[in-house]
């Protein structure tokens, strides 16, 4: 069986003043890998016009399956539908909770941001010691079990 080759990139924050400067990148990406993974912060504020910048940079240069999960940036400004659905168009497949097959190899992806976001949001966390810290964002933390022990 070949290997398949796999990219990822994360934190794009595409501007609206990002026009051509993504096209290399994604060309280069096409010669190197047969899949590419966008990991979150594909926009740097959220919006429609940063995210139309992006699939243009998009349809003009990639030529592999791409796949992308949306991060905190991506909903900064509230048009999360319509910036995943101009990314969608572009031909880049947005998860959220699903699950793709490419070339024999599953993908799933869930957005998310120091413990996500919506029905998809973990709870309050606790550390070692038993107090409440909140939503993880870093460090070393574990969920309680059912029964409060950890």
């Amino acid at each position: 069986m070949k290997g398949v080759r796999v990219a990822a990139i994360g934190d794009l924050h595409c501007k609206k003043s990002s026009g051509g400067e993504l096209r290399r990148l994604f060309t280069e990406v096409g010669e190197a890998a047969d899949v590419l993974l966008l990991c979150g912060d594909l926009t740097d504020y959220g919006l429609t016009e940063e995210a139309d910048v992006l699939a243009g940079e998009a349809a003009a240069a990639l030529r592999v399956p791409t796949l992308a999960v949306l991060g905190n940036h991506d909903h900064e400004s509230g048009q999360v539908d319509a910036v995943s659905r101009i990314v969608k168009d572009a031909g880049i497949q947005v998860l959220d909770g699903e699950a793709v097959e490419i070339r024999g190899i599953g993908f799933a992806g869930v957005k998310g941001f120091a413990g996500g976001f919506g029905e998809r949001a973990l709870g309050a966390w606790v550390s070692f010691d038993g107090h409440d810290v909140g939503t993880p964002s870093s460090g070393y933390w574990c969920k309680p079990s059912a029964s409060g022990g950890l």
